[in-house]
């Protein structure tokens, strides 16, 4: 019984260290699928897609050699768009875009590694600019916003 044992848990830790290259899919245990995409050299790379419990897309991200680098898009539990974000190296750099769930752009600006950068527009649900936010390196320098 104790070398059944000893196979077990030998087999379990095999499994879960495996090397891992290639496409790969995890399913939850109600068979749905929670995510899917490729390992290379051990380490994500491209697009990967991942999904809430019941099925629907909560992120689609891509990766190179296991780092977030370029686009990422988040949806809310009823799979709508509600941001797309931008990676260098890891850290969020570029355009950020976030939205209203019904599509409509929310916010917009530049960060840089991970920092607040430039004029940030604020849109009302219409689509009308409500306010601009000036940033520097993650500090607000200024808000400009139009009264109703």
């Amino acid at each position: 019984m104790k070398q059944f044992i000893v196979v077990l848990i030998f087999l379990l830790t095999n499994s879960l260290f495996a090397q891992k290259d290639g496409e790969w899919t995890l399913t939850g245990a109600n068979g749905i699928l929670m995510e899917h995409g490729y390992y290379e050299n051990q380490k994500k790379s491209g697009e990967w897609n991942y999904y809430y419990d019941d099925g629907v897309s909560s992120l689609t991200a891509n990766y190179n050699k296991g780092i977030l680098h370029g686009k990422s898009i988040r949806f809310d539990l009823l799979g709508n768009k509600i941001a797309i974000l931008n990676y260098v190296k890891g850290q969020i750099t570029g355009e950020q875009i976030y939205f209203y769930s019904t599509g409509q752009i929310l916010s917009r600006g530049e960060m840089i590694n991970g920092k607040e950068n430039g004029a940030w527009k604020y849109y009302l649900p219409n689509g009308e600019v409500i306010g601009i936010v000036k940033y520097e390196n993650g500090v607000q320098l200024n808000e400009l916003t139009k009264k109703k």
